[in-house]
């Protein structure tokens, strides 16, 4: 009696190790990274803003900035994820200088030049590969950027002077790269490099003697962003 009393407890107490009770233990599921999402960056610029006008700069802006995005994703089951992402930032990217400008003949001529960049932006294609809940990507597409320039020369003060202060909306394109991470299954965090070629845009220089004339100002912009997303 004790004899069978005790097999048929062993046999109990054994059971939930059977292959049959270990196959009915669930893995934990994948990550995917398929919806929309919704989230914040913020991070530092600088870029080049060259111009054909020899009397002018080419100055460097640079500062950082802050802003949102918005995107969707969705995740092929060979793990490739494919998505799109629109952003937008505000900061104050800037360079100025009071260099005196040289001239081939007479004295050189003081010189007070600034450009800022307050707003810019992309939209953007992605694709990256998930490891579970960390995604190496690429990404490109649209860039753009607002660009305020103004600049004074005083030749002859009073009689011969030359100055631009006008502000262009630039449109052009944009390539980079990241790494993106899930910390919880809504919250996510990256870090992303991007680079925007926006082309030249035509500006309007006065020169006293002559009146309006045009200054094309090329500019470039590179960032590195630290960003949060929501994903619904």
């Amino acid at each position: 009696m004790n004899k069978t009393l005790i097999a048929l407890l062993a046999t109990v107490a054994l059971s939930p190790l059977s292959p049959a009770s270990a196959a009915d233990i669930e893995a934990p599921a994948a990550y995917d990274w398929t919806g929309f999402y919704l989230g914040i960056h913020g991070g530092y610029g600088w870029g080049t803003s060259d111009t054909n006008d020899i009397f002018a700069y080419d100055l460097d802006p640079k500062g950082w900035f802050g802003g949102g995005q918005a995107g969707y994703n969705y995740q092929l089951p060979n793990k490739i994820v494919l998505g799109i992402e629109a952003d937008v930032s505000f900061g104050n990217l800037k360079d100025d200088s009071q260099v005196l400008t040289d001239l081939i003949i007479g004295p050189d001529i003081p010189t007070d030049a600034e450009v800022k960049v307050k707003t810019f932006g992309t939209a953007r294609l992605r694709a990256g590969y998930a490891f579970d809940r960390v995604m190496p990507y690429v990404t490109g597409g649209l860039g753009w950027a607002r660009q305020e320039a103004d600049y004074f020369q005083d030749y002859l003060p009073g009689v011969l002077t030359n100055e631009l202060n006008d502000t262009k909306t630039y449109l052009g394109w944009t390539l980079g790269a990241g790494i993106e991470a899930a910390l919880t299954d809504n919250l996510t965090v990256k870090i992303e490099y991007l680079y925007s070629d926006l082309g030249s845009k035509e500006y309007e220089g006065t020169l006293s003697i002559i009146g309006k004339y045009p200054v094309d100002i090329d500019l470039e912009i590179q960032t590195v962003r630290l960003g949060l997303n929501y994903k619904f």
